[in-house]
């Protein structure tokens, strides 16, 4: 009788388990199709465009495409596979024109459709969160330009007019007729060609009516290919070096392929090569300093991997000296699958200064070094280059370390093995019917006399009040980047005697202690 009762309790025992375990699964299983059926606000998309946008010509309600270049992920696939069209509109604009009722430029851009490949559009609300590598702020969803007279040149000569506050008739004519004689400021209209990458944020949930899409990923080495790639890697130097011996960047990228199908592959993808360092291009430098624009194919200071310096380096960048993806290319003169082996170091840089002391720019970088990792596969793959990609971790190796200059380094240790290919199909195109928008005033003189009506009715700064303010606003921009550009702390760094620093394209010259 007592083995009869002890087998029914163990048999209700039974039976409750199994209930609350299909209690706990029925609750579960909707969540998890509702994370995959809805995509919830504060979710991020990064856009490409495929039309430029300008403050100076650009219209309230003109269209903007686009095209997904990265989604949310569910379940480890991503939501749209990459190449989905988007549109939107211009909702507000707001040109400087000659100067007289604007000092800055803004541009609202709002997307309002995905079309997921081979289904119907999915209408979302979204706004802009960042343009990348570019020097305009946003906020709210508005990108706003710089001011025309926010240059290093314009910062510098009023610190100048200070030292004569106590002839303040003088001072007047003295500043504008200095600025009438070297106008050169940076152009204030907000331009944005095509190609340029926005990180866009939803602003409310939308359903996904035929569940997630899972996007095309790119194929993977056979299980012999690959272990003889790790073993491959296990021999590759972590870090590159100054050419003082001091650690610098991270080994975090290695490409297969012939010299011309790497060249074709960055090529493709909108990558310029740096130029090499020298007086010409260290003018041309100081001029795009000087002006808050950009540098194309600016130099890159030397890094030596083995002793070697790189064989080439590229970069990516829009319309700011201080931002910039760039990486820099090996030949190991080794070889996998019947083809050569080219090591690489990427990186993002996300500011920069100019030390008087050391006479050099110094570039910080974003401490995310495997976000930049992940941008240059998805780059050389949005052009059709790229047919395997493998990730090889080293254990060994260190999730956090410091750059030359002392920026904290963040990776997971691996490294990303692509197997390139001859481009085919690109998702993103030249396409001949794009039309060309006008970003500024055509003639130089009308350029000029904007620049002299902006600096008239700059004067009101020039005082010793606002300077006071604005050392104060430097000083706590300058304490934000370094928080998040990675700095440890309580971390110091050596004073500098005069420095002038910019970010975004917001430019200013400061004492530091």
């Amino acid at each position: 009788m007592t083995s009869d009762l002890r087998f029914v309790r163990m048999r209700v025992r039974l039976f409750l388990f199994f209930i609350l375990l299909l209690a706990a699964v029925s609750v579960s299983c909707p969540q998890v199709r509702a994370t995959c059926s809805e995509v919830p606000a504060g979710a991020t998309f990064r856009v490409r465009l495929l039309q430029p946008v300008s403050s100076y010509s650009s219209k309230p309600g003109d269209a903007v495409r686009g095209i997904l270049i990265d989604s949310q992920q569910c379940d480890g696939d991503r939501l749209f596979a990459e190449g989905s069209v988007v549109e939107g509109q211009i909702k507000s604009v707001h040109k400087v024109g000659m100067g007289f009722r604007h000092e800055t430029a803004a541009v609202q851009i709002e997307f309002e459709r995905i079309f997921p490949q081979n289904e119907a559009s999915i209408p979302v609300h979204t706004r802009v969160l960042e343009v990348e590598n570019a020097r305009e702020k946003v906020k709210d969803g508005v990108i706003h330009g710089i001011r025309g007279t926010n240059a290093p040149e314009d910062r510098l000569s009023t610190r100048l007019e200070y030292l004569a506050m106590k002839y303040p008739e003088h001072s007047i004519w003295m500043l504008s007729a200095y600025r009438a004689i070297f106008p050169n400021f940076p152009e204030p209209e907000i331009y944005f060609p095509r190609g340029t990458d926005l990180v866009v944020e939803l602003t409310a949930p939308f359903a996904m009516a035929g569940g997630h899409v899972v996007a095309p990923s790119n194929q993977e080495f056979g299980q012999s290919e690959s272990d003889a790639l790790d073993k491959m890697i296990a021999g590759v130097p972590e870090r590159t070096f100054t050419p003082k011996g001091r650690d610098a960047d991270v080994v975090n990228l290695a490409f297969i392929g012939s010299q011309v199908q790497l060249r074709r592959a960055f090529d493709a993808a909108g990558w310029k090569t740096g130029d090499a360092m020298c007086r010409r291009t260290a003018f041309h430098e100081i001029h795009a300093f000087l002006v808050v624009g950009n540098y194309a194919h600016g130099p890159m200071t030397k890094q030596l991997l083995d002793g070697k310096a790189a064989d080439s380096t590229w970069e990516k960048g829009l319309d700011s000296l201080a931002k910039r993806h760039h990486l820099r290319i090996w030949d190991t003169r080794e070889t996998a699958q019947g083809q050569p082996v080219w090591l690489s170091a990427a990186i993002r840089e996300t500011g920069a200064s100019v030390s008087v002391r050391k006479m050099q720019f110094i570039h910080h970088v974003d401490s995310e070094i495997d976000n930049e990792r992940a941008m240059v596969v998805r780059d050389l793959t949005l052009a059709g280059c790229v047919d395997t990609v493998h990730l090889t971790r080293r254990p060994g190796m260190p999730h956090s370390v410091e750059n030359a200059t002392g920026d904290e380094l963040r990776t997971d240790a691996a490294i990303a093995i692509v197997q390139l290919k001859n481009c085919e199909n690109p998702i993103f195109e030249n396409n001949s019917d794009v039309t060309e928008l006008a970003s500024r005033p055509a003639t130089k003189l009308a350029r000029y006399l904007r620049t002299e009506v902006l600096s008239a009715r700059d004067l009101w700064r020039e005082n010793v009040v606002y300077g006071a303010y604005d050392a104060s606003r430097m000083a706590v921009e300058a304490i934000r980047r370094r928080r998040a550009n990675g700095y440890h702390a309580g971390k110091q760094n050596p004073p500098q005697p005069v420095a002038t620093s910019f970010d975004s394209g917001l430019t200013s010259t400061f004492l530091a202690n």
